[in-house]
């Protein structure tokens, strides 16, 4: 593990709940890897010792690849959680051809953070973010049904952050936050894929599934009604966090995620935004944002 602290490149993640990351390559040919999941995210390579400029929980994630087993099962990239591990977690990717696609390979990264969030409260939910004055909200929905398309029709101030994935973190005071999260299907068959500010997190203020209609209409949902809804919402991007699990450790990390969720339940609003193909849905949003903010003054 001494190896880690003594890499002269790394990259700093600092989440809304925390914690922090230092990623490094521990090998010439891990480089390249890093070097893409930190563009996408829009981590800053930072010289040193390996140390985050951050006081709360810091982690350490070095990447290297298996040469001594090209051919083994991805799954063993799925390492033990840092808080298992003092902190620190080596993923060993294999150069297979199974294994060879960008995008598997920086998706399995990146899950390695999420599920470490997890621990502390967090989910991974597969919904678009977007930000209005400071605050943020979550657009829900399965693959092509709309989240991409509704993203693109925010008008300022709206600003997109991200399209298909949010990861949603609790700070100590019981506060949510969402940072959006790259789309890593965008990297798939040597596409260009993009970039998103992963570290700048905003106050979640609500959870909007969507649902096509005529026109455009806000619905609060209840509690239970709510839970299911974001139990299948996080299933959906969340389900590559059990591979190289044993059976045991599933249904722990089944649980904690649906704990995640019903906390997340009682303090964000959900509800169910009815959304046409020309109308101003934004201003559905808007309304209840608004009428949030008079129940608390």
């Amino acid at each position: 593990m001494t190896q880690i602290r003594s890499q002269g490149l790394h990259h700093n993640l600092v989440l809304a709940d925390g914690s922090s990351w230092v990623i490094a390559a521990g090998d010439e040919e891990s480089i390249s890897v890093i070097s893409e999941l930190c563009n996408a995210m829009q981590l800053a390579m930072t010289p040193g010792a390996g140390e985050a400029p951050h006081h709360g929980i810091v982690r350490h994630l070095r990447v290297q690849f298996d040469t001594l087993n090209p051919e083994g099962s991805p799954a063993t990239c799925y390492a033990p959680l840092p808080s298992e591990s003092n902190g620190f977690v080596v993923c060993a990717l294999h150069p297979s051809a199974r294994d060879h696609a960008p995008s598997a390979k920086l998706r399995r990264l990146s899950l390695i953070i999420a599920r470490d969030a997890q621990t502390r409260g967090a989910v991974l939910l597969h919904g678009a973010l977007a930000e209005r004055n400071g605050n943020g909200v979550i657009l829900a929905a399965p693959s092509g049904t709309g989240k991409t398309t509704a993203s693109n029709r925010f008008p300022a101030p709206w600003n997109s952050l991200s399209d298909d994935a949010t990861l949603v973190v609790m700070d100590r005071q019981g506060n949510y936050w969402a940072h959006p999260w790259p789309t890593w299907s965008r990297f798939l068959w040597g596409r260009s894929g993009g970039s998103w500010k992963v570290q700048n997190a905003v106050p979640l203020k609500g959870i909007f599934f969507l649902a096509q209609a005529l026109e455009d209409r806000v619905e609060r949902v209840g509690y239970g009604q709510a839970v299911t809804l974001l139990v299948h919402c996080a299933a959906q991007v969340s389900q590559l966090m059990e591979r190289g699990l044993g059976k045991e450790e599933s249904r722990t990390l089944r649980l904690n995620r649906f704990n995640n969720l019903c906390a997340l339940t009682q303090v964000v609003p959900v509800h169910v935004l009815q959304i046409s193909l020309s109308g101003t849905f934004w201003q559905e949003i808007e309304r209840v944002l608004e009428g949030n903010d008079r129940e608390k003054t």
